[in-house]
């Protein structure tokens, strides 16, 4: 895929490229300075919108696995804006701690309670690291630019448009049935107060390690206290691990670090094991929905991949024997 800049092909490039994008980058430029929120990443945004529109052919293939990831970011973002007018008036507390401690209690614990008091820094450290946006966003976009880069550019556009879709509904989720996380639960009891703001909860002990308030940053900026249910952290690898099964050499680090993160956030606290079953129920969902639409994932891979999970030496007898 050529990434070297060549204006002259904007002349075939689509009007989607060449039109709708900058209109819906001006859009967003006016509504975020109407609401007087103008950030760094919000230009940082409007320019990889309009490089990757703009820039050649081979930057508008990328775009189509790199836009989704943008439109992404401008939602969740945005929803600062109006969660306090679309939420449901009824927050759920009891609900999802009874839920855990019934079915998965630990001498009267939940699983979160239990691990709290069971904590050591090599587990803070190795679910820290795991739980950075780094890497559990980090994955996914690596992954589709890869797809996108290695000729596999289709499967690579149903990962992302997977992974911006499943992130809707749970976006939707959160305000049909918003939920506390048991570090609520953990520090405020089971009272609802609208006026707590978002914490780091166990990945705290991270920042303490490293010495820097990486997740205090992160999460303590979250957009909605009451965004429990469903754990979107476990959607994205999850996805991941599923659309990129067939490259042999990333499935071990898939599958691991799908399991990793999984614990980490019942570690950390951030969610409870009913939290991870919604969202992968939801993942399993959109993944079924998008078989039903466009086929069956693995008939969408295109030849590089065929070729690559041969054993080696067969290529060249199966071209001999064409």
């Amino acid at each position: 895929m050529d990434l070297r800049p060549h204006p002259e092909q904007l002349r075939g490039a689509g009007r989607f490229f060449t039109a709708g994008i900058p209109a819906l980058c001006a859009a967003f430029l006016v509504l975020v300075l109407a609401m007087h929120d103008l950030r760094p990443e919000h230009v940082l945004a409007i320019v990889l919108s309009l490089l990757l529109s703009l820039w050649s052919d081979g930057s508008r293939k990328l775009a189509r696995v790199g836009l989704p990831y943008l439109l992404y970011a401008a939602v969740y973002d945005s929803m600062r804006w109006y969660e306090d007018y679309i939420r449901s008036p009824v927050i759920h507390v009891h609900e999802p701690y009874d839920f855990d401690l019934r079915l998965f209690g630990i001498h009267g614990q939940t699983p979160n309670e239990w691990l709290q008091r069971h904590t050591s820094a090599a587990l803070d450290f190795l679910c820290g690291l795991a739980y950075t946006p780094f890497f559990f966003i980090g994955e996914s976009v690596i992954l589709s630019i890869y797809l996108g880069l290695s000729g596999r550019l289709r499967i690579g556009e149903r990962f992302t448009w997977a992974f911006v879709l499943a992130n809707f509904v749970g976006f939707a989720c959160y305000y049909i049935y918003p939920a506390a996380p048991p570090w609520y639960v953990a520090d405020h009891g089971f009272l609802v107060d609208l006026t707590v703001r978002a914490s780091p909860a166990g990945a705290i002990r991270f920042d303490q390690l490293i010495g820097f308030p990486l997740m205090q940053g992160f999460y303590g900026k979250s957009a909605d206290v009451f965004g429990a249910i469903p754990s979107l952290h476990v959607v994205y690898p999850f996805l991941a691990m599923m659309y990129g099964w067939r490259l042999r050499r990333f499935r071990p680090f898939a599958i691991g670090y799908f399991l990793l993160v999984c614990f980490s956030a019942v570690y950390l606290n951030h969610h409870y094991l009913l939290d991870i079953f919604v969202g992968l129920t939801i993942a399993a969902a959109v993944m079924a929905g998008s078989r039903a639409l466009f086929g069956a994932l693995y008939q969408e891979l295109e030849l590089p991949v065929q070729i690559a999970d041969e054993p080696r030496g067969s290529r060249g007898r199966r071209l001999r024997a064409g």
